[in-house]
């Protein structure tokens, strides 16, 4: 689903319809089977107009799926990767530098912080390697707003932004937001398949009309050498 690819689709459609120009100028043309015909190249060609715009469609849904789910996590100011060092600073300032409950937020941030996210393109391991490394940020975050609601009142800051209740809101916002990016590529792998199975159909439909013209006109007339140079 490159940019490449996409050029490729759009000239294979292209050449399908300068074929279908070609044989409705013939005015005669008469294939012996009904699969060979003018108005199933026609069909084939609205099919796949259709089928693109479906990709289209989910591509960019797909990349606003992946847009959103950076906000929620690492771009947006109000993210998770921003509220970090307030709750860090929060803690120490309430247990002191040196305690195990500084220690033990610390870790968890760390870790959140070491969790490797995978650049997001639509491509299945690219995708799947993603999700995997929002899951275990978010598993992270999960653990140590556990551990911030376990220390009670004492756990009392003045950012609203980091109280454990808006905590809990952002955690399962991101959450939905890393299902999302999923549920967009499952939908975008099958509005592309349909798409490459309807490119099959009309790459062997436009070979049985090669051969029909052929057939019918001969190989060296000139409405055979209008179509067979035609890619598709």
């Amino acid at each position: 689903m490159s940019s490449t690819s996409e050029k490729t689709y759009g000239s294979r459609v292209g050449n399908a319809e300068k074929m279908l120009g070609a044989l409705q100028s013939f005015g005669d043309y008469a294939p012996r089977h009904d699969n060979a015909s003018i108005s199933v190249l026609n069909d084939l060609i609205i099919d796949i107009r259709t089928r693109n715009t479906e990709v289209a469609s989910n591509k960019q849904s797909f990349s606003l799926a992946v847009e959103s789910r950076r906000q929620y996590y690492d771009k947006g100011a109000d993210s998770i990767k921003n509220r970090l060092a307030p709750i860090n600073a929060t803690v120490k300032t309430v247990y002191g530098r040196q305690s195990k409950e500084a220690a033990d937020t610390a870790a968890l941030i760390a870790k959140m912080r070491g969790a490797n996210i995978k650049a997001t393109k639509p491509a299945e391991e690219s995708v799947s390697q993603s999700y995997q490394s929002y899951n275990s940020k978010i598993q992270f975050f999960s653990d140590l707003i556990v551990n911030l609601d376990n220390f009670g009142s004492d756990y009392d800051p003045t950012d609203a932004r980091i109280t454990v209740g808006e905590l809990r809101t952002l955690h399962d916002n991101a959450l939905q937001a890393n299902v999302r990016v999923m549920d967009a590529y499952s939908r975008l792998v099958m509005v592309n398949a349909n798409r490459v199975s309807s490119y099959a159909a009309l790459t062997e439909t436009a070979a049985r009309i090669k051969d029909g013209v052929a057939a019918q006109y001969g190989f060296h007339s000139p409405q055979y050498r209008l179509i067979r140079g035609l890619s598709i």
